[in-house]
Order: structure tokens, then C-alpha cells, then sequence
């Protein structure tokens, strides 16, 4: 109320009137929390790395971006020092932006330090750019202020922090939405420039914040306004700046994501793509039930069925009992849309299926069948299924939320004690509900001090470390991350990477050369494998292709083996390389290392391999190896005498919608096998008498017709990761009696006939 005294005017605050939360007092607000909720990262910033796994990762690609522009002098949009022996791999970046805003600061901490600062500010700047969103969509200090601390610190932040830095980076979001709701009040020039340029960052923080948030943002409002609201778009001065802005941020993002794009595999085929859209979809009570390690509710749900195949984010109980306040009693501005935008995406985390504590199942003839829910027509939808990973929408449910929280706080939060203690109380109270342990994940950092020798040594030209492997084949690709990592200090060339799109034939160095396939898969050493392992034949085949390539060094870290495999396949797998490569030049009890010998005239002996399309091996209850096998999977013969050969295998527990197998001798038909009558669990074996292989190279490929997008469930209850598959055991290739050609040639074509 105003007093007129004097010609003076004085204000008097009403009790009513909601309190002034400074942005200054609140900044400082979100970096006090973020060092408590993420203790004790401050104190080990130099020593330990925030997360895990792929955190290694982005390690090595914040310092990439540098090396490659201050010390080689080169586009770090081309890569040559991992994948080797691959050359000029394009690089599909996932966080441009990071790595950009990463470089001054490299200087100064190095990456380490650097990695680490960046994912605190992430949480502070995140929570404090949300604070001043909401702030202007609520018009209530507090009650956005606490609307922030729901968005920074939800579980999936939590989560993705913990090694995804692209995913981490959620701050320009509610400063894209801030400028947006305003061009939408007052299409000035200043909104639209503001608008575009954080719409710009947003995509360039994540080609999945981009797709996850910003495209489906747009999409969710423009079909939002074409049913309820069209003035929202369809004035002059709207339309074509919101089109115009949507033009310019696909033109700036392009510089980036695109280059590369058609020679990487960062998309995956339509099939595995929809297999990740069932395998990732959100559990729709991750969102009510927390998990183990949470530290307030998580003794209480410690045996919670929930599918593990996906990483859940439950929200929080004060979240949830204010998120329903919010929706049904606030009145705040273009609240339908949020509403809607809430339940679109919330539907999309959950993905093609309804997650109840796993898919819904029914059993039927000794199997289990999935019940399809209502909305299995979103995995009917085109390209909807390309998304792959359904789980990452939650970002958009964690953002609807900290606007309904802050709308509910507003109808209480006044200019009182009460409403002070009530934000204090909250601030602390709803990152203790959605935090995913405490203290804050974090792992060892430390290179190891051999890497300091390797680098100044120039007898070392390139490195391959053990285990090795890509993708989520075994050994771990983790292990990859972190070879890369160990780059950062020795510098040289290494055979593997893991990024987050892999170049084409990024495995085909060690697939398809036997020694390093057992390399690879050392358990075949102690347990076996679908072929007999003839490692002194393979020897020549290996070390020559070292020598080629230049890999003058192997690696073994024994740690890391022994997370994956047993004492025995460590103690074959060591003492096969002591006896390929000699003594090792340096070990300790975590860490041995060996040069690769020169082979002067190698000699070759014929051999039977794997080649591409094999999973890695398993082992039946009595041992027996066998192999589930891509709709190709390939035999390879090197150094083979011309013939006919017999060709035997056993077909050991087919999928159901597998009924015919296609043999095939260098693309040439040689046999069209029904195995609908080979019923799980029996093994039926296949002999196929005559097949002619010639001199030298031979590829014998096993196919079958891949079956249909819907995938059937195991009787665990999840989805079947491979479900056109075989699975193949003992094969066997063995020489016969030589005839002439001409009669051999005449056999295949009545085969094939």
C-alpha cells in the first residue's frame, strides 16, 4: 500500500507480497548445495573424476579439442590417434559446446580439474538459469528458487552427471524458454536474437538434448497450438520469426553434427534401433520408487523389482504431492501447454511398452508373451522408434515438474517467517530425496606412472591395450574409455576408442585376424569355443599384422581383466602371451607390458577362423561353447589347399521365428536348410558333404532372414537383444578327397539348383 507524506511516497510491504530472493543471494544458494549434494568431488578435483565409465571418455575429448587445435595443428573434427590402424576418422561430437568452453580453462587446471568444474557448474548454472525462468513465469522469487532446485538436482541429472557431460549440460533450456515465452509476448529484436542464440546452445550441448528436448519441444507446440491455441503461432510476426529461428539454429548445429555424419555409424539400423527403444524405455514406476542407494528412501526399496536394464529416475514424494498442487490449483500462463507438453513426454519415457515393474506378460505354452499396452502404436509411428534411448525424455518430465513445484509454492510462499523456513527446509529436503548416493560417485583418475615413460620413449610407436573391445561386446567397452583417457598422457596412437559414433569397420582389425580375436576373448583359452583354437598356427597371422601396422607395444592391465574373467582364463590368457611375445619389459601387480616381436619371414599354415557376427562366446551346463550368431555370421579359412571339404555345425537352442538357414561359400549358394523341425533345447547338427573351396582365401557366411521389429520376451521378461538369432556350436571343417574342378563346380550349381 502507498502513504503519501510530503510530496514523498513510501512503500510499505504487505505481508502477502512475495519475498525478494536476490539473484546474487540465489547463484550462491545453488553453489553451496551443489558442493554439499556432490561432496566430496571438491576436495578431489585433481585426483578423482566424477562418474565412471564414459566420463573417461569425455575426458579424452575435452582434450582432444585442444590438443588437436594447439599442438597438432589440426581440425579436431578428424581423428588419427585412435582406432588404429584406421586413419581420418570423422568425429561425430556430442558436446561442441563443452569442449569450446572447456579451452581457456584447460590451460589453467588441465583436463582433469577442468572435466570436474565444468559438471559442478553444470549443476549451479542449471539450477540458477531455471531459477531465473521461473522467476519471471511464476513471479515469485521463492517459490522459483526452489522450482530450480527440483530441475538441477532431479535424479536424472544426478545420473546423467555421472558420466554423460553432453547430457549433463541442461542450463540453456530455461534460457531458451525464458526468450521464447518472451518473443511470444513481444516479438522484438532483441527476444528473437536471445531466443535463437540459446536455442543454438541448447542443441549444441547434446545431439540428444537437441532432439530430446528441442525438437520435440517444437513439435509438441506446434501441434499444441493447432488444437487449442493458433494464435500462439499464426500471427505474422510469430510465424516467421519462430520459423527463422528454427532455420538458424539447424544452420549453426549443422557445422557440427553433420560433417562425418554419412560415414559414421552414429545412427544404428532400424532394427537395433527399435530393440534400444524397448531395452531403454523408462519403468514407469522408477519415477515413484527409488533406488537402493538413495539416501533418504532407499532402505525402504532395497528389493524393488524394477526392469534393470534401465536406469530410472524417480522424482521425489514432495515433488510429487506439489506437482499435483500445481496442476490443479495454480493459474499460471500457458499452463495447458505445459500440461500437455508433461504428458506427451512423460508417454514418450516410457517408451513403446507400459513399464510395470517390467513388460506385461502372460504364460502360454511354457513361454511368456508380452501384452501389448495402448499406446504400442507410438512404436508403429515413423521414426519414432529411431530415438532409441525413450528414457531420456525424463529431462522434459523433471522440467514440467520444477514448474508445477514452482507454481504450487507460489499459492503459499508470502513475506513471512514461514515461508522462509518452508524454502530452506525444501532446499534441502528434495535433493536428499532424489540424490543417487552420498557421498557423489566418483572414480580413480590417476594415470598410471609407465604412460610418463611411454611418452618419452621413441622405441613406442603404437599402443594396444588388453582387454580390448568395443561397443557392449566383452571385454567391457569401458576399458576402451579409459585407454583413451591414459592417451591424454602418453600421446601415442592406440588401436581402440569408444565414441559416441564408432567409424564403420572400427573392429575389423582384431574380428578378423585370429590371434586377435583371442585377444579379444581369452575365456576361449581356458573354456573353448564353437572352433578348436589352434593359437601356435594363428601366431604368424597376429604378430605380422602388428609388425604391418606399426604396433610396437602390448599392454596387459590385469585389473581389468580380472573384472571380466575367472583366475584360470587369466593365468592361460598371461601365459600365452609370455610365450607369443616373451617376458613382459615392465610389470608390476596391476599392469604388464610387452614388445611386439619382428617376424622376418613368417610362415602361414591353413587355418579355420571366425570372422564378423558372432556374439561372444557362452557355455551350456556342461560346458559346451556355443555362439548366438547376427543374421550373418561369417567362417573364415586362410591359406586353405583347393577341394571339397565337409562342412559340419550343430544349430543349438533357434529362436522361434527362425525357420530357414542359408550357407553360402564366397556369395555362392550352397545349401537351403529348414531347421523349423530343431525345437529348443535340442542341438541339431548339420552336415553338408561336399563344398568346393579354393586356393587361399575362403568365407563361408551362414544366414538367416531377419525376422520382424517386434521382438518376443524371454522368459526373464525382458526383450531379446538378438531375437533373429541362432545360436551355433561345434563347427567343423574338414577336407576331402580331391576331384577335378569341373566336376566340384558342377556339384555347387546342382546344389544351388
Amino acid at each position: 500500500m502507498n502513504h503519501s507524506l510530503k510530496g514523498r511516497v513510501i512503500t510499505v510491504a504487505d505481508r502477502n507480497t512475495p519475498y525478494s530472493f536476490s539473484n546474487k543471494l540465489a547463484l550462491i544458494s545453488y553453489v553451496i548445495l551443489t558442493l554439499v549434494f556432490t561432496y566430496p568431488v571438491i576436495l578431489h578435483l585433481s585426483s578423482r573424476v566424477i562418474g565412471g565409465g564414459d566420463a573417461y571418455m569425455f575426458l579424452w575429448d575435452i582434450w582432444w579439442f585442444k590438443y588437436a587445435i594447439f599442438t597438432l595443428h589440426t581440425s579436431p573434427l578428424i581423428n588419427n590417434t585412435i582406432y588404429y590402424p584406421l586413419h581420418n576418422i570423422p568425429m561425430v561430437w556430442s558436446t561442441p559446446l563443452n569442449e569450446l568452453g572447456s579451452l581457456p580453462f584447460q590451460f589453467i587446471f588441465g583436463n582433469l580439474i577442468t572435466y570436474n568444474l565444468t559438471i559442478l557448474f553444470h549443476f549451479i548454472l542449471s539450477g540458477f538459469f531455471a531459477f531465473l525462468f521461473l522467476k519471471k513465469l511464476i513471479k515469485n522469487d521463492m517459490a522459483a528458487f526452489t522450482g530450480g532446485i527440483v530441475y538441477t538436482f532431479s535424479t536424472y541429472h544426478f545420473v546423467v552427471s555421472s558420466g554423460m557431460l553432453g547430457l549433463a549440460s541442461i542450463e540453456f533450456i530455461p534460457l531458451f524458454l525464458l526468450f521464447f515465452l518472451s518473443f511470444i509476448d513481444k516479438q522484438s529484436i532483441m527476444n528473437f536474437v536471445f531466443m535463437t542464440g540459446f536455442a543454438a546452445l541448447t542443441a549444441l550441448s547434446d545431439p540428444s538434448i537437441a532432439v530430446y528436448f528441442l525438437l520435440t519441444f517444437a513439435v509438441v507446440f506446434i501441434l499444441y497450438a493447432l488444437l487449442w491455441d493458433r494464435k500462439l503461432i499464426f500471427t505474422e510476426k510469430r510465424f516467421f520469426g519462430l520459423l527463422s529461428s528454427g532455420i538458424i539454429t539447424a544452420g549453426i548445429v549443422s557445422l557440427f553434427y553433420l560433417p562425418g555424419a554419412e560415414t559414421v555409424t552414429a545412427v544404428k539400423s532400424a532394427h537395433g534401433a527399435a530393440q534400444d527403444a524397448i531395452l531403454y524405455s523408462e519403468d514407469l514406476l522408477g519415477y515413484f520408487l527409488p533406488t537402493h542407494s538413495n539416501f533418504l528412501w532407499g532402505r525402504f526399496y532395497s528389493h524393488t523389482r524394477l526392469n534393470p536394464a534401465i536406469s530410472h529416475y524417480f522424482i521425489g514424494y514432495a515433488v510429487l504431492i506439489l506437482t499435483f498442487i500445481g496442476i490443479l490449483k495454480s493459474k499460471i500462463r500457458l499452463k495447458g501447454f505445459f500440461v500437455f507438453f508433461f504428458i506427451i513426454t512423460l508417454i514418450l519415457s516410457l517408451g513403446p511398452y507400459l513399464q510395470i515393474e517390467g513388460p506385461v506378460l502372460f504364460p502360454y505354452q511354457k513361454t511368456y508373451h508380452m501384452i501389448p499396452m495402448p499406446y504400442y502404436v507410438l512404436w508403429k509411428t515413423p521414426l519414432s522408434h529411431l530415438l532409441r534411448f525413450p528414457h531420456r525424455y525424463s529431462l522434459d518430465v523433471e522440467l514440467m515438474l520444477s514448474i508445477f513445484v514452482s507454481a504450487a509454492l507460489s499459492l503459499f510462499m508470502r513475506r513471512n517467517i514461514s515461508s522462509i523456513i518452508a524454502t530452506v527446509i525444501l532446499a534441502v529436503i528434495l535433493p536428499i530425496e532424489t540424490t543417487t548416493g552420498m557421498p557423489f560417485n566418483t572414480s580413480d583418475a590417476k594415470i598410471p606412472s609407465l604412460y610418463k615413460t611411454i611418452k618419452t620413449s621413441n622405441n613406442i610407436d603404437v599402443i594396444y591395450d588388453l582387454p580390448s573391445g568395443n561397443e557392449f561386446a566383452p571385454p567391457n567397452a569401458n576399458y576402451s574409455c579409459t585407454y583413451m583417457y591414459y592417451q591424454t598422457c602418453h600421446l601415442k596412437p592406440i588401436v581402440y576408442g569408444h565414441t559416441p559414433g564408432p567409424p564403420h569397420h572400427a573392429d575389423d582389425f582384431t574380428l578378423l585376424n585370429p590371434l586377435l580375436q583371442v585377444f579379444r576373448e581369452p575365456q576361449v583359452l581356458d573354456y573353448g569355443d564353437i572352433i578348436q583354437r589352434d593359437v601356435p598356427a594363428y601366431i604368424p597371422y597376429g604378430i605380422s599384422a602388428l609388425n604391418r601396422d606399426n604396433i610396437s607395444t602390448l599392454i596387459l592391465h590385469k585389473t581389468f581383466l580380472s573384472t571380466d574373467f575367472d583366475k584360470n582364463t587369466e593365468k592361460a590368457f598371461y601365459t600365452q602371451l609370455v610365450r607369443i611375445m616373451g617376458k613382459p619389459v615392465f610389470e608390476n601387480h596391476s599392469t604388464a607390458m610387452f614388445d611386439v616381436p619382428r617376424l622376418s619371414k613368417p610362415v602361414f599354415k591353413p587355418i579355420v577362423y571366425l570372422g564378423k557376427g558372432w556374439n561372444e562366446p557362452e557355455y551350456d551346463q556342461n560346458g559346451n561353447a556355443y555362439r548366438k550368431m547376427s543374421n550373418d555370421a561369417e567362417i573364415r579359412l586362410s591359406h586353405w589347399k583347393g577341394g571339397y571339404s565337409t562342412v559340419e555345425f550343430s544349430v543349438f537352442r533357434p529362436f522361434a521365428k527362425i525357420e530357414n538357414l542359408d550357407v553360402f561359400a564366397d556369395a555362392t549358394l550352397l545349401a537351403h536348410l529348414d531347421i523349423s523341425s530343431v525345437v529348443t533345447p535340442n542341438v541339431g547338427k548339420i552336415t553338408i558333404p561336399s563344398v568346393f573351396l579354393h586356393d587361399g582365401e575362403n568365407t563361408i557366411v551362414l544366414h538367416v532372414e531377419e525376422g520382424p521389429f517386434e521382438p518376443f520376451l524371454m522368459q526373464s521378461g525382458f526383450p531379446d537383444v538378438n531375437p533373429y538369432s541362432l545360436a551355433i556350436s561345434k563347427i567343423k571343417i574338414l577336407p576331402v578327397n580331391p576331384v577335378r574342378k569341373d566336376v566340384a563346380l558342377n556339384h555347387a550349381l546342382s546344389i544351388r539348383n
